[in-house]
């Protein structure tokens, strides 16, 4: 089997490979934990052949696949991204966001729950 396209979209095919890799482990081990029987093992033995011999087959010869993953890492060559520090303050905005905004929603539902309790529409 020739690899298509040898050389191009490297990043994009070791990540998809990697990304399958690590389906394919995580499914092992979920499998081998929820069956105790000596079956489990070949049918997890068999998923792990599937699915790792998907992982080498469509990042590396499937043409529709391989074309995408070209594509994929070209368009993100392309990507204008931002500076470092706008990453971190913008991060530091959301985070104090979500923050602010949880404590508000907290005392308003507390609130609430005073207000139904006095007023006896849920008992205390």
């Amino acid at each position: 089997m020739e690899i298509y396209k040898r050389g191009q979209g490297n990043r994009a095919r070791a990540l998809s490979s990697i990304c399958a890799g690590l389906v394919v482990a995580y499914g092992v081990s979920e499998a081998l934990g929820t069956f105790q029987a000596p079956s489990s093992y070949v049918f997890a033995t068999f998923i792990v052949v599937l699915v790792g011999g998907a992982g080498v087959y469509f990042p590396f010869m499937h043409k529709k696949t391989v074309d995408f993953l070209i594509d994929t890492q070209a368009e993100m060559k392309k990507v204008a991204w931002a500076p470092w520090g706008e990453v971190r303050g913008s991060t530091g905005v959301v985070i104090t966001s979500v923050v602010l905004m949880a404590v508000f929603l907290y005392v308003v539902d507390y609130a609430l729950g005073l207000l139904t309790q006095l007023a006896g529409i849920v008992p205390m």
